[in-house]
């Protein structure tokens, strides 16, 4: 469930976003987001360090973008996490972005940890979160791992681990076309019919405001499916790689300035 929200205090805002590259459309992007948030907001940068560690270019395109300042880690180990001088700058920070090419990866290394749960107070207290590339997936309660390519939902196409747990109405992919995410998104809301699925473009961000209304920035495109009509689904009963039968569902494509409900689902102007 997300943090409980501080008194007399609104929730920041929570931002999936689609990778992030360090180039015009990128810094085009943060300094949207940084635009939302005040002059020269203090951001701290986390990645999870793996076999490609990033060069953290990004760092360079969030001064660029009006950053006052960045703070970025690399986290190795869950130790990394407990480190009082990284909780410090969590705890005066305006933004934290969370960055990763595998979500799980770095969710082992965040869950559960002072660092998540600074990071999760933080949120409820006022601070925006933005998680970018696999880092979107883990904004999520349910976070979506992994999953087969297509546009077929198959048994076993979408597999689940705990997120963050900032917001619980959606379930996030974060990565691909819509054609390639489509399967692996149905199969999620199968599973978990609830939440909304939500697939970003890359250099795109869906920004959630403390009212729960969704608005999209950048370039690209989001794809929101409300299963909130659902008709049926054979999703118990397909043997692995299967393909789900799953009906009456609505489908949103969204672009830039577009605003979604996510308490009304609906579209809103």
């Amino acid at each position: 469930m997300p943090a409980k929200l501080a008194p007399d205090r609104n929730r920041g805002l929570i931002v999936a976003c689609g990778d992030i590259d360090a180039d015009d459309r990128g810094a085009k992007l943060l300094a949207r987001l940084f635009a939302l948030l005040g002059a020269q907001p203090r951001v701290v940068m986390l990645a999870a360090a793996e076999a490609n560690d990033p060069d953290f270019e990004l760092e360079a395109v969030a001064y660029a973008a009006g950053a006052g300042d960045v703070r970025r880690a690399l986290l190795a180990g869950r130790a990394d996490c407990e480190q009082r001088s990284l909780l410090d700058a969590v705890e005066h920070a305006q933004i934290v972005i969370l960055l990763s090419d595998q979500p799980l990866r770095l969710s082992t290394l965040v869950g559960g940890t002072a660092l998540a749960r600074a990071i999760r107070r933080r949120n409820a207290e006022g601070m925006a979160v933005v998680g970018c590339g696999g880092g979107a997936a883990l904004l999520c309660e349910h976070m979506l791992m992994h999953g087969a390519e297509g546009a077929t939902p198959r048994g076993g196409g979408a597999s689940f681990a705990p997120g963050l747990g900032l917001t619980n109405r959606v379930v996030i992919d974060q990565g691909g076309h819509a054609s390639d995410r489509l399967g692996r998104l149905l199969a999620a809301l199968a599973l978990n019919p609830f939440a909304l699925g939500l697939g970003l473009d890359a250099a795109t961000a869906a920004v959630i405001g403390p009212d729960n209304v969704l608005e999209v920035i950048g370039g690209g495109g989001v794809t929101i499916i409300d299963p909130a009509e659902m008709a049926e689904s054979n999703v118990a009963d397909v043997a692995p790689g299967a393909p789900i039968r799953i009906t009456n569902l609505r489908l949103h494509a969204l672009t830039g300035g577009a605003r979604y409900d996510l308490d009304f689902r609906r579209t809103v102007d």
